[in-house]
């Protein structure tokens, strides 16, 4: 494995920080600014029809971006945060059913609503997936001696991957109405907090080893 160029690091501090803060902007946003119901997901924030949707598209512009540029370590995860890319941009495209979409064809490709849906739920499993794996495999691997911050930074980056999946997990129930509505919001927090504390311990902005 090649290792990290200095830069990595900084994208991996970027996106941290808006997985980290995303959802929490989005639901402030939509209720304290715009005075709407509580969200049922991060997602239906670029349903609602006002400026509050334009911060979702942003973020996972953010997090496409991101995908398609980060080096890493090996082509393997490379190919991996491509992916993850692909998922992200397909949510961006494609809407999610919600109570604020009227009109018969929606998103980027003019899908009818419930076909967007889908997509969207596709791809938010794939983008979500991918970085799941990405985080609980490579941020994990092994290193000749590693030193005690690394091991320090392995036990966070099992416990966030360990959050993650309970949240996909409640992710799928819930987009297919299998849970309650607002237990989606919830799986995507638990997906993007501890993605987003992950990613800014990789970073090394905490956390850093001392002997470096």
């Amino acid at each position: 494995m090649n290792k990290s160029p200095k830069y990595s690091h900084v994208q991996l501090a970027f996106l941290g920080f808006v997985a980290l803060l995303i959802g929490i902007v989005c639901m402030l946003d939509v209720t304290l600014v715009y005075g709407l119901p509580a969200l049922t997901s991060i997602s239906e924030s670029a349903t609602t029809g006002n400026d509050a949707g334009m911060l979702l598209p942003f973020a996972l512009g953010c997090m496409f971006t991101f995908g398609i540029s980060y080096v890493g370590y090996c082509k393997v995860e490379r190919i991996l945060t491509r992916v993850m890319a692909v998922g992200f941009l397909v949510v961006a495209m494609q809407i999610c059913d919600s109570v604020y979409v009227v009109t018969e064809r929606v998103g980027l490709l003019g899908l009818p609503p419930g076909v967007s849906h889908t997509l969207h739920v596709a791809g938010a499993v794939l983008g979500f997936g991918s970085m799941f794996i990405w985080i609980a495999f490579f941020f994990t691997r092994g290193v000749p001696n590693p030193t005690r911050q690394k091991l320090k930074r392995n036990y966070i980056y099992v416990i966030c991957a360990t959050l993650m999946a309970s949240g996909i997990i409640l992710f799928i129930l819930g987009m297919f109405g299998v849970v309650g509505a607002y237990n989606v919001f919830i799986a995507e927090e638990f997906m993007l907090i501890p993605a987003g504390i992950a990613c800014i311990v990789k970073s090394e902005l905490v956390m850093k080893d001392k002997e470096q």
